[in-house]
């Protein structure tokens, strides 16, 4: 974890915007539960999550080569997994979870029949649910050691994408960028109380591959996330103008907001990726219980308004959110801009 930034929320704009880079699954395996520990299928093309129609636990493990993909000191936006469902008994979606893994684990060169749901016996390297490593290394618990508490929720279909932005898919890739040592991806689970509710997906050798897309800022960028409340033909910008240097003063600027209305800014060290809906297309990024608030200003005859952002000295590296509100006329009496993203140099 960043250490917190208590004072000073401060902001910046567009120098350069946010990079997208996606990340490759260098490793996937399915532990399946069995006694022994001597099941797996390390290269075959299908992984799988849940519970089969006669009781036995299925979990998958994934991991994705953060480090060798994004720079170091980059500070994540926000992470993107999606898995390719292929097939599955369940007759609806069924809910699922992913959880950060505890220990380094093993893709070998085992290689299931048919659809893989089975599993093969494991070949030298692989995981299987006692092994980190067949044969020779252990899981402390066997089905996997991992955090008890999710990185992110996750909705299995009956077929196609499983997609999830989360913020805690975010951190932990922030964690595995910042402490290379320290990824070991994830598993894929279901609440593995219901039977029947295993779903095959995609693995890495597969047709379809997991992907994980991920949003990051270096120091010295700026970006926007989201979209702004719609205002008249157009929507509600914000943005942070100049390159967030640490002791200089740069602008944020809002355009296309209601015309002579009075606004104000909120700042936050987190970006919900998700957000709040308060109305359709129209978004809150800003974490409720850590806003503050920044001072007010009036949009001229055109929508727009602009107020200067002292840059503070001594935080490289922090990721700095905006979203203002005008008050305006409209049921709820006020609209938010999109997002303003900043990374303090």
């Amino acid at each position: 974890m960043r250490p917190t930034l208590l004072p000073l929320l401060l902001l910046t704009a567009p120098a350069l915007a946010q990079i997208t880079a996606a990340v490759p699954c260098v490793a996937d395996n399915t532990l399946y539960q069995d006694a022994l520990g001597n099941t797996s299928n390390g290269s075959g093309g299908s992984i799988f999550a849940g519970t089969t129609a006669t009781g036995a636990v299925r979990r998958a493990v994934l991991r994705f080569d953060v480090a060798g993909a994004l720079p170091a000191g980059a500070t994540i936006v926000s992470a993107t997994l999606s898995l390719h469902v292929l097939q599955t008994m369940a007759p609806a979606p069924v809910p699922a979870s992913g959880h950060r893994v505890l220990q380094a684990w093993g893709e070998g060169a085992s290689v299931a029949p048919g659809n893989g749901g089975g599993g093969t016996l494991a070949a030298t390297g692989d995981a299987t649910w006692l092994h980190t490593s067949y044969s020779t290394s252990f899981w402390t618990t066997p089905g996997g050691s991992f955090v008890a508490t999710p990185s992110f929720p996750l909705e299995l279909p009956n077929t196609g994408f499983a997609t999830v932005t989360a913020p805690g898919l975010a951190a932990d890739v922030q964690l595995f960028l910042d402490n290379p040592t320290q990824n070991f991806g994830w598993i894929i689970k279901t609440d593995e109380v219901q039977a029947a509710t295993a779903h095959r997906m995609d693995s890495r050798e597969g047709a379809t591959k997991p992907t994980l897309v991920v949003r990051y800022l270096l120091p010295g960028n700026n970006g926007t996330w989201g979209t702004g409340c719609p205002v008249g033909a157009g929507n509600f910008g914000n943005s942070f103008v100049g390159t967030p240097t640490g002791g200089t003063t740069i602008q944020i600027t809002q355009s296309g907001a209601p015309a002579i209305a009075v606004g104000t800014t909120f700042y936050s060290l987190d970006l919900d990726p998700v957000g709040i809906i308060i109305l359709p297309g129209c978004t809150v990024h800003l974490p409720l219980n850590g806003m503050l608030p920044g001072g007010i200003y009036v949009t001229n005859a055109a929508g727009a308004a602009t107020s200067p952002f002292p840059v503070p000295s001594g935080f490289p590296g922090y990721l700095v959110v905006a979203q203002s509100i005008v008050l305006t006329n409209n049921a709820l009496g006020f609209v938010v801009s999109d997002a303003a993203l900043t990374c303090l140099q």
